[in-house]
């Protein structure tokens, strides 16, 4: 699987702080970590659907399980902000590659 574009960072050995001079601001791993997040919050999204359709087809099974999944990708979406949030204020990672 060829993963998608990305802006790399031109500095080496700090983390990444946001400048104004600075031509690619977001890291590789700060750019994982949003792309990661908008992936999970589209499918919560898409699971809402499943859920509508599994409950109009009066499946409680189906409805109940893509429930649980919505659920586990909630909660990692919200583990996921705080990784973000660590890595853009230099906690966690660096530039380096």
């Amino acid at each position: 699987m060829t993963r998608p574009l990305r802006f790399t960072s031109i500095k080496k050995g700090t983390a990444m702080q946001e400048k104004s001079s600075d031509p690619h601001p977001l890291s590789d791993l700060a750019y994982d970590w949003i792309t990661l997040m908008q992936n999970k919050a589209q499918a919560l999204l898409a699971y809402d659907q499943y859920i509508k359709d599994a409950e109009a087809a009066k499946s409680p099974e189906c409805a109940a399980f893509f429930r649980k999944v919505h659920d586990a990708d909630k909660a990692q979406l919200a583990e996921a902000k705080q990784h973000l949030v660590a890595v853009l204020q230099g906690k966690m990672g660096s530039a380096s590659k």
